[in-house]
């Protein structure tokens, strides 16, 4: 599932506006937790930091000039809410939900993000009533796509409403990340929308990551890469795929991310349990996070398998395989060829059982 997502990829610019006109941006949070912490406003598609601000008694207060409307995070102590920089006087609520309100996107925002709480909702559903054994694993499967339908409909709707401003282009953008489109889908969707959104960078990305995978696609070999280990020694993948005869299963995860950490105490324990020692491998690919936030979740989590570690700055290993969201797991066999990509849960422990049945 890619619902993490839907916070995680927040910011784009559109044409909106000719002329700057004043923002101002009041937060106010539910307690002192972040007293004293510097919030950063940044454009989550150019990346640039708009401007700064240390909270003071649960309350920061951010002015400035905007020529043209765009999507945004602030970004405190690793924490992130979403919101549209535009003229008027923006609202932040920052507590266990964050509302913002105040002008017309972020009024629009708040209903998006109501859809998408419901469908949460539904998720944490599943997920307790999978712990309790009331539903089965294929049972939780099939409702799990079932919200990521709904999902992908409440994008291309919210898209289809707001082509012409910065709510828009970030429905578009994750439409075309939540359907793992090929190059020629992209193209396709690219050529009925307005012919600015080719300009953003997040879109540019869709792009080159369908490229990607379509080059790491199973059945080709695998792409090596160089990260670090967990005491620092320079290494690649490729010394680990194809020792000894043993396939190797790669894990692309974060210590900040939920669903990775559920497959982590999952599916790719059990994995290993069964088949280490027996023919495979597991190796942990730990992409966009704080190498010291990565071995605090190795101790965490007891990952008995090896690490590879990079950190907040590094995309080369999921630049390289187009992967948008993690986790993202492949078995790459004895001679380097991608078997598989791209499952989880159960379907994942199924497809690597009828593998290793037939290796």
């Amino acid at each position: 599932m890619k619902k993490l997502l839907f916070v995680s990829a927040l910011a784009f610019c559109v044409m909106m506006m000719s002329c700057s006109e004043g923002y101002e941006i009041n937060v106010n949070f539910g307690d002192h937790i972040f007293d004293g912490k510097m919030a950063y406003l940044t454009n989550y598609d150019t990346g640039d930091t708009i401007d700064s601000v240390r909270v003071s008694e649960k309350h920061l207060l951010l002015k400035g000039d905007v020529d043209t409307a765009f999507f945004a995070r602030l970004i405190i102590d690793g924490n992130r809410a979403p919101l549209i920089v535009e003229p008027g006087e923006i609202s932040v609520e920052w507590n266990e939900k964050i509302v913002t309100r105040g002008t017309a996107l972020n009024e629009k925002l708040n209903v998006v993000n109501d859809e998408m709480d419901k469908l949460e909702s539904e998720w944490d559903k599943i997920k307790s009533e999978l712990d309790s054994q009331a539903i089965t694993e294929e049972e939780a499967e099939a409702r799990n796509k079932d919200l990521e339908k709904k999902q992908i409909d409440i994008l291309f709707k919210c898209y289809e409403q707001n082509k012409d401003n910065a709510l828009g282009v970030w429905a578009f953008t994750n439409y075309l990340n939540y359907n793992s489109f090929s190059t020629a889908e992209i193209e396709k969707t690219l050529s009925q929308a307005p012919a600015g959104y080719r300009n953003y960078k997040r879109i540019k990305k869709a792009m080159s990551d369908a490229q990607a995978k379509e080059k790491t696609a199973e059945g080709n070999n695998f792409a090596d890469f160089e990260m670090k280990s967990p005491d620092g020694k320079v290494e690649k993948l490729s010394q680990f795929v194809g020792q000894d005869g043993n396939y190797t299963l790669v894990d692309f995860w974060a210590s900040w991310c939920g669903p990775c950490r559920k497959e982590i105490q999952g599916a790719l324990t059990q994995i290993y349990n069964k088949y280490n020692g027996k023919g495979l491998q597991v190796i942990g690919v730990a992409v966009w996070d704080n190498p010291q936030d990565t071995k605090a979740a190795i101790e965490q989590l007891s990952i008995p398998w090896h690490v590879m570690m990079g950190d907040h700055y590094m995309t080369e290993p999921t630049d390289i395989y187009g992967i948008a969201g993690i986790p993202h797991i492949m078995l790459i066999d004895d001679k380097g060829k991608i078997v598989m990509r791209g499952l989880n849960g159960k379907e994942l422990i199924d497809a690597v059982d009828k593998v290793m049945a037939q290796k």
